[in-house]
C-alpha cells in the first residue's frame, strides 16, 4: 500500500511541477533551483564553518549546490521534474512513511536561506509529505552581502551592488555593524559617492591623503549614523513601509540639498520633516485618484 501511495504522490508532485513549470515561464520567473555558485557569485563568499547537525525548515531550503545537472532534477519547490526520479522518489518515500533511518542531508547556510548539497530526493519528498523541518549537516557560509531566503534575479543584483560596495569601502570589516541595505538597485553608487566627497573634504582637513577605507568609516560616524538616529527618533520606516533605513538615508541627504540651495533651514531634521510631507502629499493624491472616477468612462 505505502508502494501504491509513492508513486501516486509521485504523480502528484510531477504534475505539480509541470504546472508551476508553465506558470514560471508565462511570469518570468525562475524554471529551476537557485544554484549556490550564482548566489555566491553575487553575495560575495567570505568563509566557512561547520554548523553541526541540526533541524532546519524545509520551507527555507530554496536552491542546491549540487551539480546543474543535479539541480534540473528539481523545480522550485523541489518538486520533481524527470519521470526518472521515480524509482529513488518512491524507495526513499517509503523509507521515511515507515519510520526509516534516514541520515541528515548535507547543506549549505547562506543567509536566511540553505542549499542542499547532497539529500535533494529527501528534500522534495520530505515537502510532499507536509514535513516541517528535516535534519541536516549544515555548514555556515559567511558572505559580504547578506541574503533572504526569496532570492530571484533582482535580489542577486542588489546583493551584487552591496557586495560591491563592501568590497571597496571595507565597511563590513572596519564597521561591521553597519548595516547599508538598499531595496532599490544604484543607490550603492550614488552612497558611494558620497564617500568620495567625505574622503576628499577629510584630506583637505587632515593635511594627507585618506585611504577609502578610512573615509568610508568616517563617512559612516559623522554622516550616516547622525541622519539614521534621525530617521529612528522621527519613526520614518513605520511611516514608510517598504524603505530601508538606507534607502531613506539617500532620500534625506537629497532633500538636505534641496533645502540647502533654496536657502531654507536644512540638516537631517528639516530633511526628515521634508521628506515625510511629501510622502503624506503622495499619500493623499493616491487615496484621491481612486476615490473619484474616471472621468473618461463617465456616460455623458
Amino acid at each position: 500500500m505505502e508502494q501504491i501511495r509513492a508513486g501516486e504522490d509521485f504523480d502528484a508532485a510531477r504534475f505539480r511541477a509541470f504546472r508551476r513549470a508553465i506558470r514560471n515561464a508565462l511570469t518570468g520567473r525562475a524554471r529551476r533551483l537557485v544554484e549556490l555558485d550564482t548566489v555566491l557569485d553575487a553575495a560575495g563568499a567570505e568563509g566557512r564553518s561547520f554548523g553541526g547537525v541540526q533541524e532546519i525548515p524545509l520551507d527555507k531550503i530554496v536552491g542546491s549546490a549540487a551539480s546543474p545537472a543535479k539541480a534540473s532534477d528539481f523545480v522550485p519547490g523541489f518538486l520533481p521534474a524527470n519521470r526518472r526520479l521515480r524509482d529513488r522518489w518512491t524507495r526513499v518515500y517509503t523509507a521515511m512513511t515507515e519510520g526509516g533511518e534516514l541520515p541528515p542531508i548535507d547543506v549549505y547556510k547562506v543567509g536566511d536561506g540553505y542549499y542542499v548539497i547532497d539529500g535533494h530526493h529527501r528534500v522534495s519528498v520530505a515537502r510532499s509529505l507536509g514535513r516541517d523541518v528535516i535534519n541536516a549537516r549544515v555548514i555556515d557560509v559567511q558572505t559580504r552581502a547578506p541574503l533572504g531566503t526569496h532570492v530571484d534575479p533582482e535580489d542577486l543584483l542588489r546583493a551584487a551592488e552591496y557586495a560591491q560596495f563592501l568590497e571597496s569601502t571595507q565597511l563590513h570589516r572596519t564597521r561591521p555593524e553597519a548595516r547599508l541595505e538598499c531595496s532599490r538597485l544604484g543607490r550603492y553608487d550614488e552612497i558611494f559617492k558620497h564617500i568620495l566627497g567625505h574622503q576628499y573634504f577629510l584630506g583637505l582637513e587632515l593635511g594627507r591623503h585618506v585611504p577609502i577605507a578610512e573615509a568610508a568609516a568616517s563617512w559612516y560616524d559623522t554622516v550616516y549614523l547622525p541622519i539614521a538616529k534621525a530617521i529612528r527618533r522621527h519613526k520614518v520606516l513605520e511611516q514608510m513601509p517598504g524603505w530601508t533605513e538606507a534607502d531613506l538615508y539617500v532620500e534625506i541627504t537629497r532633500r538636505w540639498l534641496a533645502l540647502s540651495e533654496a536657502g531654507q533651514p536644512a540638516g537631517p531634521h528639516p530633511a526628515v520633516h521634508a521628506l515625510l510631507e511629501e510622502e503624506a502629499k503622495n499619500w493623499w493624491r493616491r487615496r484621491m485618484s481612486m476615490a473619484l472616477p474616471d472621468r473618461r468612462k463617465t456616460p455623458r
